[in-house]
């Protein structure tokens, strides 16, 4: 019984001592009204985000903010533990006494917390020498046409818990623009920390509107040293958007500048039929986004196979200034030889520096495609002369008729036969077996290999886009050489290769694509049954 007993105590004990723990606190008690200030719950224990719902805290009359969710696992002396921790941010509008409720976490109730929220009158910029000033460049646009939005911002002394709340502007699309930029000015003999924010607003409708201008708070020292809230609305711009010219033909697209043009690669003065080349049309324009970027289509029609690739898009940001570029690639495989026109292309846009429509072109190009090799016809020829050489076959009205016939058809498969076995025997002295690339194409993957191992990635991309622009077009192939050419023009924060090891995967592809086309050959049937 005795024995019993322990164990019972011994299984509330280790209960108890698995219970999940649950704290919640504030950041700060009593609160300042209209400013911000956090609630942490922390549990330890591993326990999913959804555990804490904020929602319940509208009903307090607080104004929720967002909420964030971190765990951390620690090891002391053997000892393992871990946490789960929601961080919340609140503000209260009225003074007055507030409840944060008790919360059930992981099956266990936090404490319940009494607030105090109190009236403390704001600094005055001027007391405390932190302003705001904004600007747009801009005060009459187009519909679609991108104007940038600048707060600058300067603080005398400290301000912390700074936040910014966005511009506000109906019938427009709002987007941060870039990094903050941050520096230090003197002015009068005083030194201010300065800040810039730039946001980009691009009007959806025509009319006239008011960009509600962006709002800062956060904790300022007054001259006693004493922390008090900073609250500033900024002023509110007018804008002017203005509709298209009624007249302007296609998708209406703005900008101060746009540059279209092609590439061709290999660029040759004639190209053998069935030899596949790559067509680039490359679009940059000044001024807007990637989603406001027009499709570039064009029609081969019948003398080409073709195999576009998807767009390659990306917005760069520079001298302050927003550009969207479009690349199109497509593989284009010549079907018949002789003179063929490789298709133009233009784009309608309207120059904002000159405020007047005007034509981007691609020009059309007409190259020369000469016939496949003879070697590449042979087989079509003898099909046709055995074809032949039945066709001429009449019935005989002798005997010795049928014995001419008969001794014709025999000569004529000895000739074919020896004429076979010759071109086989020149095709196997001039060139190797199975050799499935020809020698242009060995030297740029040559160049390939070289420049990988010497980790040159710009001449690695170049010589791989030469040897693709031979081959058979390859999804596998166009994936690495995007891997590779975001490697070399991604920027300083895009991870570099290790060119050695991008060879051996290209290499490894290289060799099952050849494998692959081998099997694909139809069997030579034996020239003695």
């Amino acid at each position: 019984m005795k024995a019993l007993s322990l164990l019972f105590i011994l299984l509330l004990s280790l209960n108890s001592y698995a219970t999940t723990e649950v704290t919640a606190t504030v950041s700060q008690n009593p609160v300042a009204v209209n400013q911000a200030f956090t609630l942490e719950i922390v549990a330890n224990d591993t326990l999913p985000a959804s555990e804490f719902d904020s929602s319940v805290l509208l009903r307090q009359k607080f104004v929720v903010g967002g909420t964030s969710t971190s765990r951390q696992h620690s090891s002391i002396n053997g000892v393992s533990s871990t946490q789960t921790r929601w961080t919340t941010t609140l503000l209260v509008r009225d003074e007055g006494t507030y409840l944060i409720p008790s919360f059930n976490i992981g099956g266990e109730q936090t404490i319940p917390i009494q607030l105090q929220a109190k009236v403390i009158e704001a600094i005055e910029p001027s007391k405390d020498q932190v302003r705001m000033e904004v600007s747009l460049d801009n005060a009459e646009v187009y519909i679609g046409q991108p104007v940038r939005f600048t707060a600058k911002i300067w603080v005398a002394n400290s301000l912390d818990q700074a936040n910014i709340i966005a511009p506000s502007m109906l019938g427009a699309k709002i987007e941060k623009l870039g990094d903050d930029k941050q520096d230090l000015e003197v002015i009068d003999g005083k030194r201010y920390r300065t800040l810039i924010r730039q946001w980009l607003i691009t009007p959806e409708k025509a009319g006239q509107f008011e960009v509600r201008g962006p709002r800062l708070s956060g904790l300022a020292n007054d001259i006693n040293r004493r922390a008090r809230p900073v609250d500033i609305a900024a002023q509110t711009l007018s804008l002017e958007v203005k509709a298209p010219p009624a007249d302007f033909p296609g998708t209406w697209l703005p900008s101060t500048d746009l540059l279209l043009y092609e590439e061709v690669q290999p660029l040759q003065s004639d190209y053998e039929q069935g030899q596949a080349f790559t067509r680039i049309i490359n679009l940059t324009v000044a001024g807007i986004t990637e989603d406001q970027l027009p499709d570039i289509t064009l029609d081969y029609g019948d003398d080409f196979r073709v195999y576009p690739e998807a767009y390659q898009d990306r917005t760069i940001v520079k001298d302050g200034i927003v550009f969207a570029q479009r690349s199109l690639n497509v593989a284009l495989i010549p079907v018949n030889p002789g003179e063929i026109t490789l298709p133009g292309w233009s784009l309608a846009w309207w120059d904002l520096g000159k405020d007047a429509q005007a034509l981007a072109k691609v020009a059309e190009r007409t190259i020369t495609v000469v016939p496949a090799p003879v070697n590449q016809q042979l087989a079509p020829i003898q099909t046709n002369l055995a074809a032949q050489a039945i066709t001429v076959t009449e019935p005989a009205t002798s005997l010795w008729t049928w014995f001419f016939a008969i001794a014709w058809l025999i000569t004529l498969a000895l000739l074919i036969a020896i004429f076979t076995r010759i071109q086989k025997q020149k095709t196997n002295v001039h060139s190797p077996v199975n050799t499935d690339f020809p020698p242009a194409v060995d030297d740029n993957w040559q160049q390939f290999a070289d420049a990988c191992k010497q980790q040159q990635g710009k001449q690695a991309e170049q010589a791989l886009q030469k040897w693709l622009a031979q081959q058979a077009p390859s999804k596998q192939f166009a994936s690495l050489l995007r891997i590779l050419s975001k490697s070399n023009w991604g920027g300083e924060q895009e991870q570099r290769l290790n060119l050695a090891d991008f060879y051996q995967r290209c290499a490894a592809l290289k060799s099952t694509l050849a494998k692959i086309k081998e099997q694909e050959q139809p069997a030579l049937s034996s020239l003695n049954p």
